[in-house]
């Protein structure tokens, strides 16, 4: 069959040849063959085209986890770049306060842990202890004023509870009027993190904006450790005595560094003005 056609097409085309219409055989053939090599032509290119887009999509895949790679490389050192920063900018704090207040003996601290009321600290745990001669009723401050005072030691660890605790109370003055009472944690005040001043004489010479400090008047605290600022005064209509509301100068909702107050000179404020 495929014989008889190829001998069909061979006299169909030397009759054409012989008869001179060897060229319009040409140019019919040339017609005929085009759409197809055409089509040919298009889907070469698409091939192509497609071949090259799949490599173009592997090329940006692959470039986009290298920037993902060396984006968090970058965010990695920003970040150890920032806790080296605040590890120097704590550590110049510490010797600061040390070469300020040489009657004292400091020792330097973590917070590893705190139990929190209305989003503040009213309990931390530190990472020393016993090991690191670190007793009960020592006193906690930082560069900014009063944390608290030791309540509990383990060998590595200690717990700190904060001024903010409402088992928590110190004898206090007012330096500018020589004003005495107590700071005492109050359920009313902390969900604002503050406390409370009280027990001070019904007529007792105490303003907004004035600072309070320790007395100096207990076991635990010696006169002068900057606890924060008079936020409002009232009269305690129950007590007859004048109450104010303190705003620490710590912030109790960041806390990572402190220093535990391992020995100092205890003094009063008896030569309060």
């Amino acid at each position: 069959m495929c014989l008889c056609i190829g001998l069909a097409a061979a006299l169909f085309t030397g009759v054409f040849a012989v008869m001179g219409w060897g060229g319009l055989l040409r140019q019919v053939g040339a017609g005929i063959l085009y759409p197809f090599q055409w089509t040919a032509a298009q889907i070469g290119k698409g091939v192509s085209g497609l071949t090259g887009y799949f490599r173009d999509v592997g090329d940006m895949r692959d470039e986009i986890e290298s920037l993902k790679k060396e984006n968090e490389q970058l965010r990695s050192e920003v970040r150890d770049a920032e806790l080296i920063r605040q590890e120097q900018e704590w550590l110049y704090r510490y010797l600061s306060m040390k070469e300020e207040h040489d009657d004292r003996q400091l020792c330097a601290a973590a917070v590893t842990a705190a139990e929190w009321s209305d989003g503040y600290a009213i309990m931390l745990t530190l990472n020393k202890g016993r090991s690191a001669g670190i007793n009960t009723g020592m006193p906690v401050v930082t560069d900014e004023g009063l944390v608290g005072m030791v309540c509990e030691v383990g060998l590595t660890w200690c717990k700190v509870r904060t001024v903010l605790d409402t088992d928590h109370s110190a004898g206090a003055a007012v330096p500018r009027s020589g004003e005495i009472g107590m700071i005492e944690g109050s359920f009313s005040a902390l969900h604002d993190g503050r406390l409370a001043l009280r027990y001070l004489d019904a007529e007792a010479d105490v303003l907004p904006d004035d600072i309070c400090v320790t007395s100096g008047r207990g076991t635990v605290y010696t006169y002068g450790i900057p606890v924060g600022v008079v936020e409002s005064v009232s009269t305690n209509a129950y007590t007859r005595t004048t109450e104010a509301v303190i705003r620490p100068y710590c912030d109790f909702t960041d806390m990572d560094q402190v220093m535990i107050v391992t020995a100092c000179e205890h003094t009063t404020g008896e030569d309060l003005p």
